[in-house]
């Protein structure tokens, strides 16, 4: 992450997420909605990060990214199911009824 003062930005576009999104798509990933959805909302974050909550997903994103570009499905997938199951833990009841759990396709 890149702190500006007491900001903090995250270093991955939207642009990024899209090649997740597009692998998702054609089937060479599988990824919820809600997943993806917090990935396109971390893209290009900037504000505050007082409990190191987007540190930490910025880092499994870039990790994901990573796998993504090397062409390494399986890994990317084994990475986006332990971020899945990290944070579907992590939720309230509240957000877990809002979040859809169906697949990208």
């Amino acid at each position: 992450m890149k702190t500006y003062g007491p900001n903090k930005a995250t270093e991955f576009s939207k642009k990024q997420i899209s090649v997740i999104y597009g692998a998702a798509k054609r089937g060479d990933l599988k990824i919820e909605k809600w997943v993806i959805g917090e990935f396109y909302d971390l893209a290009e974050y900037y504000g505050y990060d007082d409990n190191h909550s987007v540190e930490r997903a910025e880092s499994d994103i870039l990790d994901i990214l990573d796998k993504v570009f090397a062409k390494d499905m399986t890994g990317a997938q084994e990475l986006i199911d332990r971020y899945t199951e990290d944070n579907w833990n992590r939720m309230s009841a509240k957000y877990r009824a809002k979040a859809d759990r169906t697949l990208v396709a």
